[in-house]
């Protein structure tokens, strides 16, 4: 433990609680002064704990209060049923453990309690010298048993000091686990964990863990403060959210906090080499550094850190939890000489996890997908080499002329990458449309329009999207830029095998024009938007074309000569969210063409509409099914999120959804908020202090109302079986709203609380 040359930043169950609604909320929203002391306190649980706080850790310390004063928790608040056992097994085998679980090691009649500091991967495979075959890096799957269990070697890192200095038994009995194998000899749990489902091994450390407090910690979960900050805090749903954002925002403050250093999910407050010799850190980086020629090489730094201690003398700084500091420690000493822009070597670390981080070293010339990526960012390469997921060469390059990525302020679909093109039939100029979205309600697709689609006045339709018609006739809603107010829309249609008839086309579409089509499931109005460009296309004498189109079939119209690609497999498309009325990418352009259309008129040229007024302009007249209207809504959020609406929220009423003009938008807006925090906002108790226990001063005691306040929070909580024994020094304080009195009922006086 590493002594603390400032005062304590925060005392659990003295002062106010630092797990305030505004972590839930990301740590923007946080009041300045509470979001530096937060940091300030998690800096100092890390300089208190060895140098190295993981992200599971850190919360844990915020969340169940780790006393700085004490350099533990207050194991009288934690209930000992409720933590993970791990007892000795015959093979070696046992149920796996999330970072931040806290433990109890059984052995007969004696328990010892610690808490998962840290985790790495064990894998047989790698040599004391550090060497690790290629298809071993990123490789996190499990391996299915006999027993239906997935197994996978690990090293798990427990902290038993994290309930106080141990006591003499229990050093005799650690000595013991020693003896029965159970701890390694460097102090560890290293044994095959087993996984109920093959999904948990390949989930990250933290994810595991917020599984893992949702299940079977869910006891100590629900009567911590994050519970206490939520108006339903049985919502399993809401509670996950909540769980992930708190974790969100204390990674961000720990990314923010000074002094720190973040490697992966640990953060580093030790300074220099954490008290590794010098000469250990060069040998370890050197070694990892080593040119190479041929093949790249992987090292694994655990057994390369652990001969470099044991050559000067400096055995226990790998021992126990100091393992986790040393490693993280000798692993940003490696990044630093990764990072260096005169490296003769590529160095990058591939993975994170595997033997405490395997680094790849490969001289010039690199492959595509190697060279110029970030060298801290894990991209497991050994196993995608090994498992031939790789694609074997580079995307191809965008060679339309003035095209560029759309804004996100403007109306175009907010793609992640740029649309594949349309495939083509086999000796032919004809394109095939391409289904963007297909559900039981709702139908996209994106089609571009060859000069007989223009001269025909024809519309290409999918033949999954026929089959989901109604009988007409049809009607066309055209949104195409510049050209609103055309009144040929809307336009009556009628129907063929393969197309849509009677499109009158306005006099600026030309061939290759790209349309985005929504055609609701069983209805009759549908939907095609065009897509302005940020910068018009210029093509010789014939442009300015000033609309996303298919630039082959735009070449062969005007006369040109096009140069046929390779051919290459379609880009990946983004799909999707799983669930209920999921938001739809490829609706948002329609829906800002919808409100520029159909919504109230405001200032700055500014329209709004409630949502599910929206979706009956868009789809209707007559009744919208409630997925579609759902899904209308949904992708309005998710809009409202990425800022491309605004988003207005009043109690009682259904939320009004605001689209601006780019250069008229309000410029004093707050960052928008993720869809998830949106969600919790209208759920968090803001201004709240959630129900926690709190200490004592010596010679007083909890009252009687103080004991059955918190004998009803406990069954309330937990159910009628729950423990509701107060702890003897503590009293119980009820949920209230920051700076108000706290209730009569828990009040303390030296003769008992009044």
């Amino acid at each position: 433990m590493l002594p603390l040359t400032e005062p304590s930043a925060w005392a659990p169950f003295d002062d106010e609680p630092l797990f305030v609604p505004e972590l839930l909320l990301g740590a923007d929203q946080m009041d300045t002064a509470v979001a530096e002391r937060t940091s300030r306190y998690l800096r100092q649980v890390a300089v208190a704990r060895g140098g190295v706080l993981h992200l599971a850790c850190a919360w844990n310390a915020l969340h169940f209060g780790f006393d700085l004063a004490l350099g533990a928790y207050h194991s009288a608040l934690l209930d000992p049923e409720c933590f993970h056992a791990v007892r000795p097994a015959a093979d070696a085998a046992r149920s796996a453990v999330p970072v931040g679980a806290f433990i109890r090691i059984e052995r007969g009649t004696r328990w010892l309690w610690a808490e998962a500091v840290g985790k790495f991967g064990a894998s047989r495979d790698c040599d004391d010298d550090g060497w690790i075959p290629a298809a071993r890096s990123g490789d996190r799957a499990a391996f299915l048993r006999s027993d239906g269990l997935w197994r996978r070697e690990e090293t798990l890192v427990a902290d038993t000091g994290a309930f106080g200095p141990p006591s003499a038994v229990e050093v005799r009995e650690t000595a013991r686990l020693h003896r029965s194998g159970l701890l390694d000899t460097r102090g560890h749990i290293t044994s095959t964990a087993l996984y109920t489902t093959p999904d948990l091994p390949l989930l990250e450390d933290v994810d595991f863990y917020q599984t893992y407090l949702l299940n079977e910690a869910r006891p100590l979960l629900a009567t911590g403060p994050l519970a206490g900050l939520l108006d339903d805090p049985h919502d399993t749903d809401l509670l996950t959210r909540a769980l992930a954002a708190s974790f969100d925002t204390i990674g961000d403050l720990l990314r923010r906090s000074p002094g720190l250093r973040t490697w992966g999910p640990y953060a580093v407050a030790a300074t220099d080499t954490a008290g590794l010799p010098g000469s250990a850190v060069d040998e370890v980086v050197h070694r990892i550094h080593r040119a190479r020629t041929g093949p790249p090489r992987y090292t694994a730094t655990w057994p390369l850190l652990c001969a470099a201690a044991d050559a000067v003398g400096a055995r226990d700084l790998t021992e126990g939890p100091n393992a986790m500091v040393s490693l993280a420690t000798i692993n940003l000493a490696i990044a630093d000489r990764a990072t260096e822009p005169t490296a003769p070597v590529d160095l990058r670390i591939d993975d994170l996890w595997q033997q405490g981080g395997v680094w790849r070293a490969q001289q010039p010339p690199l492959p595509w997908y190697v060279d110029g990526a970030d060298p801290l960012a894990p991209l497991g390469i050994g196993h995608r080499e090994h498992t031939g997921s790789l694609p074997a060469a580079p995307p191809p390059p965008d060679v339309s002329p003035g095209r560029q990525e759309p804004s996100r302020e403007s109306s175009a679909p907010p793609e992640d990458i740029e649309p594949p093109p349309l495939p083509e039939y086999a000796g032919s100029d004809e394109r095939i449309p391409v289904i963007e979205h297909l559900d039981d309600s709702l139908a996209v697709y994106t089609c571009c329009l060859l000069p007989r689609h223009i001269d025909d006045g024809t519309l290409p339709l999918p033949t999954f999207v026929r089959e989901g018609l109604a009988d007409g006739p049809f009607i066309l809603e055209l949104h195409h830029s510049g050209d609103l107010d055309d009144p040929r829309a809307p336009q009556e249609l009628g129907l063929t095998d393969m197309a849509l008839t009677g499109v009158a086309w306005p006099w600026s579409f030309y061939p290759g024009i790209r349309l985005t089509v929504t055609v609701p499931r069983g209805g009759h109005r549908l939907h095609a938007v065009t897509t302005p460009l940020d910068e018009p296309l210029h093509l010789d004498d014939h442009g300015p074309f000033s609309w996303d189109c298919d630039t082959g079939v735009l070449r062969r119209h005007l006369g040109f000569i096009p140069q046929e690609p390779e051919r290459q497999p379609p880009a990946p498309r983004r799909t999707a969210r799983a669930g209920y009325a999921p938001a739809v990418d490829s609706l948002s352009s329609l829906i800002v063409a919808g409100l520029r259309r159909h919504g109230t008129p405001g200032m700055f040229d500014a329209r709004s509409m409630h949502g599910h007024r929206l979706s009956a302009a868009l789809f209707g007249p007559g009744p919208v099914p409630p997925q579609l209207m759902w899904t209308v809504i949904h992708t309005c959020e998710d809009m409202a999120a990425r800022g491309l609406l605004e988003r207005e929220t009043a109690e009682g009423e259904p939320d009004l959804f605001v689209w601006w003009p780019g250069d008229k938008a309000p410029t004093t807006r707050k960052p928008p908020d993720t869809l998830e925090r949106q969600v919790l906002r209208n759920h968090v108790k803001a201004h709240y202090v959630p129900p926690d226990r709190r200490k004592l001063p010596p010679g007083q005691q909890a009252s009687d109302h103080a004991r059955a306040a918190y004998a009803r929070w406990r069954i309330e909580m937990l159910g009628p079986e729950a423990d509701t024994t107060l702890p003897q020094g503590y009293t119980f304080v009820r949920g209230h709203r920051r700076g108000t009195e706290q209730p009569p009922a828990c009040h303390d006086d030296l003769t008992g609380c009044t």
